[in-house]
């Protein structure tokens, strides 16, 4: 199948193999040296090194044990433009939040509300509320979210 041997000018007990097309050289040891290295212990010459021992580092600020709870709050006055209906009614909407992206699944109930104040008031805002989720390109997605609609009453100059 092509195959060549050649001698190696630097000793007689290797020789290189050259594979087919590939002409890639391949070393293989004989025998006698193969055999040598696994007569020979390397338990008994090990000696580790000496090192200094690692320094423990101090860490100095300490975990307090006041539990709290991260949420962001986002605030829209316009429905989303991209929006993807998913099973059964949910919605999956995409929110541009001060440059970070932000994909939120909403609950046909939710959706319908927001539907709702789009259609009755000419000026609106909802706060969407949630914990932050699992990262995505240049965003996040939120978990569990909470929508709360409101009537943005402008107060009139006088």
């Amino acid at each position: 199948m092509g195959l060549r041997k050649k001698k190696d000018s630097l000793s007689t007990e290797r020789t290189k193999i050259t594979l087919g097309l590939r002409k890639k050289p391949m070393l293989m040891q004989s025998d006698n040296i193969i055999n040598s290295v696994r007569k020979s212990s390397f338990k008994g010459n090990f000696r580790p090194i000496n090192q200094p021992a690692p320094i423990n580092r101090i860490n100095p600020i300490k975990m307090p044990k006041t539990q709290g709870k991260l949420e962001v709050n986002i605030k829209i006055t316009q429905l989303p433009n991209f929006v993807e209906n998913i099973k059964n009614g949910w919605r999956r909407v995409y929110v541009n939040a001060d440059g970070y992206l932000v994909q939120i699944k909403i609950r046909p109930k939710a959706w319908n509300k927001l539907l709702q104040a789009n259609e009755e008031y000419s000026d609106w805002i909802a706060t969407i509320t949630g914990k932050i989720g699992a990262r995505i390109k240049n965003g996040f997605e939120l978990l569990e979210p909470a929508i709360q609609v409101y009537k943005n009453n402008k107060p009139t100059k006088n």
